[in-house]
């Protein structure tokens, strides 16, 4: 893994050739809340203007910012976007809240272990309703007893409504602290909130079909955590002696890119991990490209994924059951490191794509905060200037788009607008089945390879979900950064 080791490497250094032309001491002058904006602003320009993967076409936004009062607003509105004014880059982003930001992509965050989907209560689209898809393990959703097809119509005795379900969705379930639900049969239930690792491993199971022997995983996001967990899942796989596996990535946004390489080291053909093959290739941009070289990924010679001082490593060794086909189960919140796994996989695999077109998320970054960019520039700095940029600029960050992902040859097969499926299926969540049930509507499909599923007895028709955010909003990540934290 000494790719992402040497990316980091390179960042004081070129940097020391950025745009960071500091004022001497010119922030003293400064009120405070001004001092925080200056170091934020500096801060959130060098980024950009350094590793975004779009820099020299959005050169004119980046020599118009000076200051701005709303650094956040200020990514947004420079960031990549077509000729009518259209974000191609949707994801490049500040925070105030780098804590709460990286706890999410980590994994290790507060939350009620509550997922769901939005959907109109009825014809009249009067109202909302939320029908749960799944909990996370021992989280205080799971703790309730609430289970995928239950549906919740109210939140802290508030009605949902197309006009307010958004707000009040992010203001209860995504705002740090408990709340009272009210399910559909009327009951109010007290939901609360934990310090907590959402595990992104919900099933994992063995599926014996016509003399087939198939391993079914459902996994929501690719945590570092993860790793050794999916390698003990592979090796029971390979022990079971399963010749294919369906990947449900249905509601998988991303997460670390080391982590799509472990499981796909685990996935692909055994002889590609025994030839080093190449998984994947990062373009980034004209600059980065110059500087760097060609920089790629490869499957690890023994299987083995290691930080530079070797304290945290993962080994795959033993764990590929050298399948010789791969269905994966994918919807519009299939983004990010889960297209990225489909991308490197596809030249050396037979792959059935079901469900619904994924999201389109075709490019990584990585995610740094104020003080980390700063101990990369210190030397530019007085000690003085140093020491107020790191009080300032704390607990901001910034992830910012740095390459577009490619396979063995370079191409990107889910840019602009993501994978299109083999097999068209949409999501039910009130079908009546859990998630690793064969008769469940999406893995039904995997399974025969129709859209049509096979079901024993009739189910509710889904109702029509409803547009606009059904997850957390920063669910689209491939965060390049860290190995291993």
């Amino acid at each position: 893994m000494k790719r992402i080791i040497v990316f980091l490497g390179l960042c004081c250094l070129l940097l020391q050739t950025s745009c960071l032309k500091f004022g001497k001491e010119e922030w003293e002058r400064l009120g405070t809340d001004e001092k925080e904006l200056y170091f934020v602003n500096k801060f959130g320009l060098n980024m950009m203007s350094v590793y975004y993967l779009w820099s020299e076409e959005i050169q004119s936004g980046l020599s118009t910012w000076k200051y701005s009062s709303d650094p956040i607003a200020k990514v947004r509105e420079i960031r990549y976007k077509d000729e009518a004014g259209r974000d191609i880059d949707k994801w490049s982003q500040m925070t105030d809240d780098y804590e709460a930001f990286q706890g999410y992509v980590t994994g290790d965050t507060r939350s009620n272990g509550l997922e769901f989907t939005p959907f109109y209560a009825d014809e009249t689209k009067k109202n909302v309703v939320l029908a749960v898809v799944y909990t996370y393990p021992d989280s205080p959703a799971s703790d309730l007893g609430l289970k995928r097809g239950d549906v919740i119509v109210a939140l802290n005795n508030t009605l949902l409504t197309p006009s307010n379900y958004s707000e009040v969705i992010y203001n209860t379930l995504y705002s740090g602290n408990p709340c009272t639900i009210t399910m559909a049969d009327g009951t109010d239930k007290h939901l609360a909130v934990k310090d907590m690792y959402v595990n992104p491993i919900i099933c994992h199971k063995v599926i014996e079909k016509d003399g087939r022997k198939i391993g079914y995983l459902h996994y929501t996001s690719y945590t570092l955590k993860s790793c050794e967990e999916l390698v003990d899942i592979f090796k029971g796989f390979k022990e079971a002696g399963i010749t294919e596996l369906v990947l449900d990535l249905r509601y998988n946004g991303g997460g670390y890119s080391v982590t799509s390489e472990v499981l796909a080291s685990m996935i692909v053909p055994l002889k590609e991990v025994q030839n080093e093959s190449v998984f994947q290739k990062d373009v980034y941009n004209a600059t980065l490209n110059e500087a760097w070289g060609e920089e790629i990924t490869k499957f690890g010679t023994a299987h083995e994924y290691s930080d530079e001082d070797g304290k945290h490593s993962v080994s795959t060794s033993g764990a590929n059951p050298d399948i010789s086909k791969l269905t994966v189960i994918m919807t519009e919140n299939t983004a990010s490191a889960s297209e990225a796994t489909v991308c490197g996989l596809l030249p050396y695999m037979d792959i059935k794509l079901v469900g619904e077109r994924s999201g389109g998320k075709y490019c990584g970054g990585f995610i740094v905060d104020g003080p980390t960019f700063y101990g990369w520039v210190k030397d530019e700095l007085s000690k003085s200037e140093y020491n107020a940029a790191v009080k300032y600029s704390k607990n901001w960050g910034i992830y910012v788009m740095v390459s577009r992902y490619a396979d063995k040859d370079g191409n990107t097969p889910c840019m602009p607008n993501g994978f299109s499926p083999d097999v068209v299926v949409s999501d039910n969540p009130l079908d009546g089945y859990q998630l690793g049930d064969e008769r469940e509507t999406m893995l039904a499909a995997a399974l025969s390879g129709s859209g049509l599923s096979q079901l024993s007895r009739p189910v509710r028709k889904a109702p029509q979900a409803v547009p606009g955010p059904v997850r957390h909003p920063e669910v689209r990540i491939l965060n390049t950064r860290n190995i291993f934290e």
